[in-house]
């Protein structure tokens, strides 16, 4: 049987007394300053991204004590300290950041109390600060379509739908006043309608933000113009011009002005010619001199088929100064001719119908400056040797 005396007993309780109470205390190596306090953490915060900069929101914390607030960035290698004794708990702060390079950024908030207690770090959603990389990337808005009105003097353009988000587009032109205008396009809206000065430049830039909840928007950098295609040549300064071998045009009651009167029509409403010979040619000045005449449209008698072309040349000049051709048309150097003498042939029309319809040809691609025109008419529907016209008409871009 095993005997414990009482010295050994007395020995074990000791030590096991001293064990409990080392382990009791242990705690006060680490609160050797006093008990640690942590104020209140901000909450709700937000981040909002800009231009080279970014604003953070938040709710102040419950604890009055709050005095600032500290935000780090770049792994807390990047500081700020804001004050905050003038806000109460429950207050919304906001605070930019700004002169930061265009880079993608995470950001921690702390609160200190007066004693210069840290909270524990609120994170915030990383969030992208923006600048000249992105700004590079912009477009401008897509024009689609565009189309002017001559009797109204309104030009409408129809635009493609934006590919991020746009806020508006700036559109500056110039009215039929001559008063320079600016016209603010919508993102909502796909067409904007405008009085507008022919001949006069078009141009637009377009402004976005890069996320929805931006600061700042960013404009791309250059503008823009609109071109204006295939504009019709107004027919108000058009007049015949007599040159040498031209045509009688204004034969049996008619007038050349009648084919620049608006209005396609029977007899009298038509130019006849005199029916001499086939080929045959006359001239008209336009009145001003155009850069790039585009199409060109022909209307036949409309009450009857007679006479009209079925097969002709337009031919265009800028200058009739010795641009007279000695030649008849008939004669087959008469093509030579004109050419040295500076002529462009500019479209030869070949018609398949009765010829009363209206019919649009392009003209050449690159034509030079124009102001003259020669038509010369090779046959008509009849075969007979005078001819018939109605109306006709050109387009230009201006």
């Amino acid at each position: 049987m095993l005997k414990i005396n009482n010295s050994f007993i007395g020995l074990l309780l000791c030590a096991l007394l001293i064990v409990s109470c080392k382990k009791w205390d242990d705690y006060k190596k680490y609160t050797s300053e006093g008990e640690k306090v942590y104020p209140a953490a901000p909450s709700g915060v937000n981040a909002y991204p800009g231009n080279g900069r970014v604003l953070l929101t938040w709710v102040g914390g419950v604890d009055y004590n709050i005095t600032k607030y500290k935000v780090t960035w770049n792994n807390g290698f990047d500081s700020t300290v804001f004050d905050a004794s003038s806000f109460k708990p429950g207050d919304t702060l906001k605070y930019y950041i700004d002169k930061l390079p265009e880079s993608g950024y995470s950001f921690s908030i702390y609160s200190f109390d007066a004693k210069g207690n840290e909270s524990v770090a609120t994170q915030l959603p990383a969030t992208n600060v923006y600048g000249p990389k992105y700004q590079a990337t912009l477009l401008n808005r897509v024009v689609k379509t565009v189309a002017y009105a001559a009797d109204s003097k309104m030009l409408t353009v129809a635009w493609g739908v934006p590919d991020t988000i746009n806020l508006s587009t700036e559109i500056r032109y110039t009215d039929t006043a001559g008063t320079e205008k600016k016209y603010l396009l919508s993102s909502e809206s796909d067409t904007s309608t405008f009085p507008w000065k022919v001949g006069t430049k078009i141009f637009y830039r377009s402004t976005y933000k890069p996320v929805s909840n931006a600061i700042d928007s960013f404009a791309v950098t250059y503008q823009d113009s609109v071109k204006v295609e295939n504009v019709p040549v107004p027919k108000n300064a058009w007049k015949e011009v007599d040159l040498p071998n031209d045509a009688v045009t204004n034969a049996y009651g008619t007038n050349l002005s009648n084919i620049w009167d608006g209005q396609p029509g029977g007899y009298p409403n038509i130019y006849h010619t005199d029916g001499a010979s086939i080929p045959h040619h006359f001239t008209i000045d336009l009145g001003t001199t155009y850069s790039e005449l585009t199409k060109f449209a022909e209307w036949g008698r409309t009450d009857c088929a007679c006479h009209n072309p079925d097969d002709f040349e337009v031919w265009g000049i800028a200058d009739i100064t010795n641009a007279a051709t000695t030649l008849p048309a008939t004669d087959p150097g008469w093509k030579d001719e004109s050419i040295a003498k500076g002529w462009t042939l500019l479209a030869e029309v070949k018609r398949t119908d009765d010829g009363i319809a209206g019919v649009t040809v392009p003209l050449i691609s690159n034509p030079p400056p124009v102001r003259y025109i020669r038509i010369r008419v090779l046959h008509t529907i009849d075969n007979d040797k005078a001819s018939h016209m109605s109306e006709i008409s050109f387009w230009y871009n201006p």
